[in-house]
């Protein structure tokens, strides 16, 4: 029997801590406790012997390792002490390696024999777990490693530098220059570290090791990556899309500066210019990228032309990234058409490079061009090809974990949504959360929790509130790109006025500078839309009308389909609003015939504006006289409707509880409070209790809204 049949598993971890020890163990408790222990009973046993009586368990679960009294003392005297000297020296100086191989063994402690001491290790159980089938690679169990380094701290510290060095010069004379990198940082020798990432940034961002480049980068001096263009690159590339956006500047700058330089330099041969202009194309698309964040329009295609002249056909991979950053460039001022020959152009030379984050990152931004364009199913086919490509070329698993593929997810969520799709959407919107939780990609994150909190929005989930909590924290303690901070203004308005906080969404647009007399520039094209609908809020219809008219020039000759539906659906309100009834069902009828080719039903169902009195009209008129909406799309919002209504009742059934209701439904008689509780033969007080959870539930502050929210929710 071997360690592994022993081990525990997440579930008898449960059973052993929260059945059996009582110590309420969450779910993510759990799971900690077998990914720091794995699944070794006798530490799991003392782990528990060392949560009796803490107030705090998952706090000290956080903070639990190999220096825990009870584990140390315990492998004190029943493992170390019990080893002939040559193995314990053997133990303590490899205790630094997180993997390790016999030849590596040999360099480091300058031996011959680590083979045969790793294989009698592993025979004995001395918590060293081999990691390949041909038992060329071992590493020790966590808790153990963890009190090796500290008994090599107490007894050898002076020896730890030197180890390192040694693990480093192997690792890099073998090619495993991460590994280097590691050990090189563990001791700080800085100057050692960014030249071995000179030396893999690029293959370290090609293959989308983007976490591992920004935490190297936030452990180094400035001044030091300041001297290496090539990391100053990829450090930068990847501090652009987290939205650290002026800590960027300086380092792409410095490239830049140097690069210009060399290239000046009469001295190099003509292989070295090369090299280096090759290097300012590349960090020209950089600042494509970077100006298009920015709104900076003109020097992000001043950019793309200098990238372009600088890379070529020859290099397809950079030859790719330039097509894209012009791209994306087009994407930023609206030019939806260009952008998508862009892209075309990006993805022909992509493919010929092979590489799967580029050709993802193309085709995400593809998909979102199209997306824009209103053109959500030819968006959805881009999304599935790519996931049947990465399937094909064994990247599935990788897909569903690295938080740089989140944005196919997302996609995919949004489109389902617009379907009318919720349960899909949900699905595709949690994987698209979970790997993008500690993504340092600020655009990922911001969309996602956006998307997020409005499915639950719709669907009445009491979870909307927390994913709204945690993106006002993200947007609170981070620097935000512009055309991020105009999804905001438009999802957090949208949210105010559909809670009737007319004030605060005054406010929010205020703060933002949006206003009916500013520059509608495509960057908050979206923001303007939802203005249009404070101002009919407020009352302002002349006001309204026009910026309506304005805009709505603007998007139909730009064919933004989704920005047309929205503004056509807003004239339906600007309409009931002036009386005008028959140009109301017109707009509607004309958002309809819009939406009817990419089946954007959620425009309907999910409305932000009232329009659920006018559908048995325009379904009766569509009945009886010829229009332009098909039949099938006619056909879709009516079941859509009735799916949705008849999710709104099971909710709101579920939301009060059997004494609430009774309430409620006396309260629909108009009786007062004191006859409610004669006839439910409860006090006055417990009535006013019911009425309160009422109005908080039904989201409403009168007993008028109160019954109202109840006869539209169907519960009445």
């Amino acid at each position: 029997m071997r360690s592994s049949d022993l081990s525990f598993s997440a579930n008898d971890i449960s059973i052993l801590f929260n059945k059996k020890l009582k110590l309420g163990l969450s779910i993510e408790d759990i799971f900690s406790l077998e990914s720091k222990t794995e699944g070794w009973i006798a530490g799991l046993q003392l782990s528990a012997m060392s949560m009796q009586g803490r107030e705090d368990i998952s706090g000290f679960i956080q903070e639990f390792k190999g220096d825990n009294r009870y584990i140390m003392d315990y492998l004190m005297e029943e493992v170390l002490k019990i080893q002939p000297d040559d193995i314990k020296e053997f133990l303590l100086k490899t205790s630094i390696m997180g993997q390790m191989s016999a030849p590596l063994c040999n360099h480091v402690l300058t031996r011959n024999d680590s083979q045969l001491i790793l294989e009698v290790l592993e025979k004995d159980n001395m918590f060293v777990i081999p990691l390949d089938n041909e038992r060329n690679w071992y590493r020790y169990h966590h808790l153990f490693a963890d009190l090796l380094k500290q008994r090599l701290q107490i007894q050898h510290k002076e020896v730890i530098p030197l180890l390192h060095n040694k693990a480093c010069e192997w690792f890099e004379l073998n090619n495993m220059n991460e590994l280097a990198i590691e050990h090189s940082l563990e001791i700080k020798n800085y100057e050692k570290c960014i030249l071995l990432l000179g030396k893999v940034a690029e293959d370290m961002w090609q293959n989308g090791l983007h976490a591992a480049i920004l935490k190297y980068g936030d452990l180094l001096p400035d001044e030091l990556i300041k001297s290496n263009p090539e990391f100053c690159l990829y450090y930068s590339w990847i501090l652009i899309s987290a939205g650290q956006i002026q800590k960027a500047v300086p380092f792409l700058a410095s490239a830049e500066q140097k690069i210009k330089h060399l290239i000046q330099d009469s001295d190099l041969s003509d292989d070295n210019t090369q090299y280096h202009k090759k290097l300012l194309g590349k960090i020209s698309v950089a600042f494509a990228y970077l100006n298009s964040h920015e709104e900076h329009s003109e020097k992000a295609f001043d950019y793309c032309k200098t990238a372009m002249e600088n890379l070529s056909e020859d290099d397809p991979l950079w030859f790719s990234w330039a097509w894209f950053s012009y791209g994306v460039s087009f994407f930023t001022i609206g030019d939806l058409n260009e952008g998508g020959k862009a892209f075309d152009k990006a993805l022909e030379y992509g493919k010929k490079s092979g590489n799967i984050y580029l050709i993802s990152a193309i085709v995400i931004r593809m998909a979102e061009n199209e997306q824009q364009l209103g053109h959500y199913k030819s968006a959805y086919k881009k999304c599935t090809d790519l996931l049947v490509y990465i399937k094909k070329r064994g990247y599935t698993q990788i897909a569903k974990a690295e938080w740089t593929f989140a944005a196919l997810y997302l996609i995919m969520s949004s489109t389902e949504s617009m379907w009318a799709n919720t349960e899909k959407a949900f699905d595709h919107i949690r994987i698209a959360y979970q790997i993008s939780r500690d993504a340092k990609d600020i655009f990922m994150r911001v969309m996602i929790l956006m998307m997020y909190s409005t499915l639950l929005r719709m669907t009445g989930d009491n979870g909307a509130e927390k994913r709204m909590t945690e993106l006002d924290e993200v947007m609170k303690q981070n620097e935000i790109p512009p055309f991020l901070v105009s999804m905001y203004i438009t999802w957090k308005s949208h949210y105010l006025l559909q809670q009737n906080q007319i004030e605060e969404a005054s406010q929010l647009f205020s703060d933002y500078g949006i206003g009916s007399d500013t520059e509608k520039s495509h960057l908050y094209e979206m923001c303007y839309v939802s203005f249009t609908r404070l101002l009919l809020a407020q009352g302002k219809l002349e006001e309204a009308g026009e910026l309506i008219s304005e805009l709505y020039a603007t998007v139909s000759e730009a064919q933004r389909i989704e920005r047309m539906i929205e503004l056509k659906l807003i004239s339906v309100d600007f309409c009931k609003k002036t009386g005008d009834h028959k140009n109301a069902v017109k707009n509607l009828m004309d958002a309809m015939e819009i939406a009817s080719d990419e089946n954007l039903l959620s425009f309907f169902v999910y409305s932000y504006v009232d329009i659920d009195d006018l559908y048995e009209e325009v379904f009766k008129i569509h009945a009886t006289t010829k229009t332009n909406i098909p039949n099938k799309f006619i056909n879709n919002i009516k079941s859509a409707l009735e799916k949705r209504n008849n999710s709104t009742k099971k909710n709101a059934d579920a939301l009060l509880s059997t004494r609430e209701l009774d309430t409620l439904k006396l309260i629909a008689l108009d009786l007062p409070n004191q006859e409610i509780a004669d006839k439910l033969f409860i006090s006055l007080n417990t009535v006013k209790t019911h009425l309160k959870n009422i109005y908080l539930k039904l989201e409403v502050d009168n007993r008028a809204k109160a019954v109202a929210k109840a006869k539209e929710l169907g519960v009445l």
